[in-house]
């Protein structure tokens, strides 16, 4: 069940990463929708309702945002260490 769970949480990923680059414009492919909200709330009205709506949108965890540009920040050392 776990790996079920696991397999549909990197498709979210997947799929955050995909609309940052496409819709929003991003120029890092591995960056989500919610890491880039997080970084970027402090310096842009936008990113900063962006960062407001996600987390109102996944209630039941604690700050979804930074915890999604955390998981972005590891996910971009395992890809510098795999090299």
């Amino acid at each position: 069940m776990k790996a079920l769970l696991d397999y549909f949480v990197r498709i979210g990923d997947c799929l955050s990463q995909l609309l940052n680059v496409v819709v929003f414009l991003g120029k890092n492919a591995n960056e989500s929708v919610s890491g880039r909200a997080h970084k970027y709330r402090r310096i842009s009205t936008f990113w900063a309702f962006v960062n407001w709506f996600i987390n109102l949108m996944f209630f039941w965890q604690y700050d979804h945002c930074r915890l999604a540009y955390q998981a972005d920040l590891v996910r971009a050392s395992k890809m510098l260490e795999d090299r």
